[in-house]
């Protein structure tokens, strides 16, 4: 009785998924959504009891596991030009990593060289290593997506080894500017999903192919050895990443343990769980650079809880899963 009302409850909450994209899902992807809802349900009502009592007997002492900071859709404004230098100067020395999650200037602003050049500089001067993955406003929402691209490839394609650091990087062959690694327990996958305009339709599909078999690939090499994952994107879902969203919410459910959907393009706080009906996916997105400053994210082995968020404002603490 009991999985039929969960089951009801996700039949519901996938309604409220399709929502999100504003588009309704065809008949096919929901049947596959509860099904592998039903599926999940099952097994967890078959090894709860198990684990119930492991947890008792074991009482895990809960420790950070890795501490990083993320910024997003900045310098957008000629004052962002030296708030920008001045947030990265003031980055906690505990970040063990930065990443740019995308949009380095305005979508009306020229995609010039220059523009690439600067923040790229600017980026250098970081202590701890950054990581940034593509927005659309440097990309193609750009006149000329194509020379964008040789831009961005330019400067900050392997961005990170500017640094003399440790994480052990991997790259996807197919798509370069998707990376991963595992630090502290933690699976981190950096992917090429952009918000903006369709500018080629069969790239577009393609890109999000390659997105999810590079967290599939993720997966099956450390699926098991983890103890949750955080995705880098630029993106604010909508209808036209369904294609990349859907197949994420059949991973997340197989993964079952703790997801973090790390992103901008939106510009201001969110924190919600989206992606019905997997709801070990938390869905965060950053405030743009000239809101607040880079994002404090701490990491811990807690089993449903890990991820903490301190947004650095004042008066502000910091803010649990």
């Amino acid at each position: 009785m009991k999985i039929m009302i969960l089951v009801s409850n996700f039949r519901i909450n996938i309604e409220r998924f399709s929502s999100l994209f504003d588009y309704e899902l065809p008949k096919s992807v929901t049947h596959q959504l509860l099904l592998a809802a039903l599926v999940s349900l099952l097994q967890l009502s078959l090894i709860a009891p198990i684990d119930a009592q492991e947890t008792t007997k074991s009482n895990p002492v809960v420790r950070n596991m890795v501490t990083f900071c993320v910024m997003g859709d900045v310098p957008y404004k000629p004052e962002e030009d030296v708030l920008l230098p001045r947030q990265i100067a003031e980055i906690p020395n505990e970040a063990e990593f930065v990443i740019h999650v995308g949009d380095i200037k305005t979508g009306s602003a020229p995609c010039d060289e220059a523009v690439y050049q600067k923040v790229s500089g600017m980026l250098r001067k970081t202590v701890a290593p950054v990581f940034i993955i593509p927005g659309d406003n440097e990309w193609n929402d750009c006149t000329n997506p194509a020379e964008a691209w040789v831009f961005w490839e330019q400067y900050f394609m392997r961005f990170d080894r500017q640094w003399n650091h440790h994480l052990p990087v991997f790259r996807q062959l197919e798509r370069e500017e998707n990376f991963s690694f595992v630090k502290g327990d933690v699976l981190f996958v950096g992917l090429n999903i952009v918000g903006g305009r369709i500018h080629d339709a069969a790239e577009w599909k393609k890109r999000h192919a390659d997105n999810i078999e590079w967290i599939r690939r993720n997966l099956q090499q450390f699926g098991s050895k983890v103890s949750s994952m955080v995705i880098f994107g630029h993106a604010h879902p909508n209808v036209g990443h369904i294609d990349f969203f859907v197949p994420f919410v059949k991973e997340a459910l197989k993964f079952k343990k703790p997801i973090l959907y790390l992103h901008g393009d939106g510009h201001k706080w969110t924190h919600d769980r989206p992606f019905f009906p997997a709801q070990n996916i938390l869905r965060v997105q950053v405030d743009q650079g000239g809101i607040a400053p880079p994002l404090k994210v701490t990491i811990t082995n807690h089993e449903t809880k890990p991820f903490h968020f301190d947004r650095r404002k004042a008066k502000e603490k910091s803010v649990p899963q």
